[in-house]
C-alpha cells in the first residue's frame, strides 16, 4: 500500500500542496514559484495546477524579526507578488519579505543570503556610516550587479552591505585602516573621511573615500593612496627618449613640459632630470592649433638658436625658453606659444607631411587656381584658370583711382594686384584668387571648404550679410566670409601700432566704436587700455562712397581740435574724435564707418542674385535682383536712384 504523502496549505496558493520526494518528468522543467530557481530535491507541488515550491521556500518563516536590513521597524512579512528588491535591484514575480509599515522589500533569495538561519551573520560598525554593515561572503549573481560605494566598481565575492540605505562596500574597502601615514604629507597622520573633496595628488574634485590631514586640510583620494604601492614608471610616447618615474613629494614645482606651477605628485626623468605634471606625460607631440596656420611641435626647450621673440602667439605673456612650448615646424616661422594656449583648440596630427597645407603636393591639389596658362617674365602667373569662373583670368597691376570695382571674393575695393576676366566683369584680388580650397580656420574647429554662392549669406562670425566667397564648415552649416577668415588670433593694429590678441575673459568698451563687447582684441601691453571688437578689426582700410569721388581711408584719431569739424558729412551727425572714421584727405570729407560703408557693405549686387526671406525684414517672400520695375521703393516709397551698376531693384519670386 502506497504511503500517504505529506500535504500543506500555503498562504501563496489556493490549493493544497503535496510533498514530492522525487520529481516527475514534467516537474523537472518547472521552476519554484518562490525563488524562480529550477526545481531540485524535495519539493511541494499542486496536484491541480503547475505550482511548485522548494521545500526550503515552502517552509520559509512568515516573518523575520529585527532584521539588520530594516532597523526602523520590528519585522518583515512574507508575501508573494512583483516588487523591486532593495538588495539585488531586480523586479520579479516571486516571494518577498516586506515591511508592513513602509516601502521596503527583500526577495526571498536575498533574504536567505542575508539571514543564514543556520549561522549568525557578521556585523561591522563602519566609520561615517550610521548603520551597522552586514557581511556577505558569497553573494548571488544578481547582487553582484551593484557597485561599491567607494570605488564604484562591481561588487566582488565578499562584501559588506547596509540595506537600510543602499550602502555597499567591497570587503577590502570596508576594512581600510582609519589612519595612515603618506609620503606626500609627512607632518601629520591622515584620517579616513567620506566627502566631496579636492585630491591634492590627482588634482580632481569628486566624491570618494578620502584620507585627510585635519590641521592642514590635505586630502588624498583612495585611488591615489592605492597607487603608491604600484611601480610607477611611464614611458613618454611623444618623446621616446624619456622614461618618467613617479615622485611622491607634495611640494611646489614648475612643470618642464608646460611651464606652469604644480603642487601634487610629479614625474621625473632620471636621465635628463625633467620634472612634469602627471597629465603632461600624455601631451601630443605634433598638433594643428586653431591659433596658427602651420603645424606646431612640442619641445621641452627652444630649438631655434636665432629665435629672439619669446612672446606667446596666443596670449600677452612671455614664453620662457627654459620650459616646454609649442613651436612652428616651418624654419622661417617664429610662432611660439605656451602649451596651454596652443591646446585651447587643437587637432593632434600623426603625419606632418600629409597634414602640411603648404607642402608642394597639397598646393597642387588645394589651390583655387586649377591651372596656370601663361607666366610673365618675372615668373608670375599671368593668365590662370580659377575653379569658380568659366573664363580665363588675367593678372592686372593698376586700377584707375576713381574706379569703384570691388573684388567678387571678399567684396572689398580693389587697391592691390588682381585677376580680371576680359569677357565679363568678374574680378578678384590676387590674394583671394590664390586662397586654398580647404583649410582650418582658427575661429572654427572643423575643416572648411571654399565656396561661392549666388545667394546672399550671413557670416557666422561677423553676422554681416555678404555675397562672394565663403569658407563653409565641412561638419555644420556655418559660413565664414573672407574678411573674418583672414583675421588672425593675434595681429598688429595697422593704425594703432599695437600688438593685439583675442580674449573672451571680460567685457569692455571698444576703443574704435564705443560699443560694449564680450570678446575683443586687447593690447598685449598690460598698461594699455586699447580694446577692439571683432567687427572693427574686420573693417576695410578703404572704401568708396558716392559723396566723394576719391577713396575714403580709415582713420583712427581725429587730430583736428575744432569741435565743429567733428561731424559726419554723410548723415551730418556728430562724431567722437577718439573713434575710428573714414576720411578723404583731398576733399576733407569725414564719415562714420556705418555711413561710409552703408547698411549692406559686403553685398555686390548682380542680376540674378537671390535674397532669402529670412534675411529680409520687409518681405515674407524671397527676392531676386533684377532691372528696375518701378520708380519708387516698396518699403520707404522714395524714388529709386541710379546705383553704381545701373538702375536695379528686387522682386519677389
Amino acid at each position: 500500500m502506497e504511503k500517504e504523502r505529506e500535504k500543506i496549505k500555503h498562504l501563496s496558493h489556493e490549493h493544497p500542496l503535496v510533498l514530492n520526494e522525487e520529481l516527475s518528468d514534467k516537474s523537472k522543467d518547472a521552476c519554484c514559484k518562490g525563488c524562480l530557481e529550477p526545481l531540485f530535491g524535495t519539493c511541494f507541488s499542486c496536484g491541480e495546477c503547475q505550482f511548485h515550491l522548494h521545500k526550503k521556500c515552502a517552509q520559509a518563516p512568515l516573518q523575520i524579526p529585527h532584521s539588520p536590513f530594516h532597523c526602523k521597524h520590528c519585522a518583515l512579512i512574507l508575501m508573494r507578488g512583483r516588487y523591486f528588491c532593495d538588495l539585488c535591484k531586480e523586479s520579479r514575480q516571486m516571494f518577498f519579505y516586506c515591511c508592513p509599515v513602509c516601502v521596503a522589500y527583500l526577495d526571498i533569495k536575498c533574504a536567505f543570503l542575508l539571514h543564514n538561519f543556520d549561522e549568525n551573520f557578521y556585523e561591522l560598525k563602519y566609520v561615517d556610516h550610521e548603520h551597522p554593515l552586514t557581511f556577505i561572503e558569497n553573494p548571488n549573481d544578481e547582487f553582484k550587479r551593484a557597485n561599491c560605494y567607494w570605488c564604484q566598481k562591481l561588487l566582488a565575492d565578499s562584501v559588506y552591505v547596509c540595506l537600510n540605505c543602499g550602502f555597499y562596500l567591497h570587503k577590502k574597502c570596508a576594512q581600510l585602516p582609519t589612519q595612515i601615514y603618506h609620503p606626500c604629507h609627512r607632518k601629520h597622520p591622515l584620517y579616513i573621511k567620506d566627502a566631496r573633496l579636492f585630491c591634492q595628488l590627482c588634482q580632481k574634485t569628486h566624491r570618494s573615500l578620502f584620507y585627510r590631514c585635519l590641521p592642514c586640510k590635505f586630502d588624498v583620494d583612495m585611488e591615489c593612496v592605492r597607487s603608491r604601492t604600484r611601480y610607477a614608471t611611464i614611458e613618454d610616447k611623444s618623446h621616446l627618449e624619456h622614461q618618467f618615474t613617479k615622485l611622491f613629494r607634495n611640494e611646489s614645482f614648475i612643470c618642464d613640459a608646460c611651464g606652469t606651477e604644480g603642487n601634487s605628485i610629479s614625474y621625473i626623468c632620471s636621465s635628463c632630470h625633467i620634472r612634469i605634471h602627471n597629465h603632461c606625460i600624455s601631451l601630443p607631440r605634433i598638433i594643428k592649433t586653431m591659433h596658427h596656420h602651420h603645424t606646431v611641435i612640442h619641445n621641452y626647450f627652444f630649438q631655434k638658436k636665432d629665435h629672439e621673440n619669446h612672446d606667446c602667439g596666443v596670449c600677452p605673456g612671455e614664453v620662457k625658453a627654459e620650459y616646454g612650448s609649442y613651436n612652428c615646424l616651418k624654419q622661417d616661422c617664429d610662432f611660439v606659444a605656451h602649451v596651454n594656449c596652443a591646446m585651447e583648440m587643437y587637432v593632434e596630427i600623426d603625419q606632418v607631411i600629409d597634414q602640411d597645407e603648404e607642402s608642394i603636393e597639397n598646393l597642387a591639389t588645394n589651390s583655387s587656381i586649377t591651372r596656370v596658362i601663361e607666366r610673365n617674365e618675372h615668373g608670375e602667373a599671368q593668365k590662370v584658370k580659377h575653379f569658380n569662373h568659366e573664363h580665363d583670368l588675367t593678372l592686372g597691376k593698376m586700377i584707375e583711382q576713381d574706379d569703384v570695382k570691388r573684388c567678387d571674393g571678399c567684396m572689398l575695393s580693389i587697391s592691390t594686384s588682381f585677376y580680371y576676366c576680359s569677357e565679363c566683369e568678374f574680378i578678384l584680388h590676387k590674394t583671394c584668387a590664390e586662397l586654398p580650397r580647404k583649410t582650418r580656420l582658427w575661429i572654427h574647429q572643423s575643416p572648411t571648404t571654399l565656396i561661392s554662392s549666388p545667394n546672399i549669406i550671413r557670416c557666422h562670425q561677423c553676422l554681416h550679410l555678404c555675397s562672394g566667397f565663403f569658407y563653409k564648415s565641412d561638419e555644420s552649416n556655418n559660413n565664414f566670409c573672407l574678411r573674418c577668415a583672414s583675421v588672425s588670433h593675434t595681429l598688429i593694429c595697422e593704425g594703432e601700432k599695437h600688438s593685439l590678441f583675442l580674449t573672451f575673459e571680460f567685457p569692455g568698451i571698444c576703443s574704435a566704436c564705443g560699443f560694449l563687447f564680450y570678446g575683443a582684441y586687447k593690447c598685449k601691453d598690460k598698461d594699455c587700455t586699447l580694446a577692439l571688437d571683432f567687427a572693427c578689426i574686420a573693417l576695410p582700410q578703404a572704401t568708396w562712397h558716392k559723396c566723394d569721388k576719391h577713396l575714403l581711408k580709415l582713420k583712427f584719431h581725429d587730430e583736428n581740435d575744432d569741435p565743429e569739424q567733428h561731424c559726419c558729412d554723410i548723415c551730418e551727425g556728430k562724431r567722437d574724435p577718439n573713434h575710428w572714421f573714414y576720411h578723404c584727405a583731398i576733399c576733407d570729407n569725414s564719415a562714420h564707418p556705418k555711413c561710409a560703408l552703408g547698411k549692406y557693405p559686403f553685398i555686390k549686387m548682380k542680376i540674378g542674385t537671390t535674397f532669402s526671406s529670412r534675411h529680409c525684414p520687409y518681405s515674407r517672400h524671397s527676392l531676386i535682383f533684377v532691372e528696375t520695375l518701378a520708380d519708387t521703393c516698396s518699403d520707404c516709397e522714395s524714388p529709386c536712384q541710379e546705383g553704381l551698376s545701373g538702375i536695379v531693384s528686387f522682386k519677389k519670386f
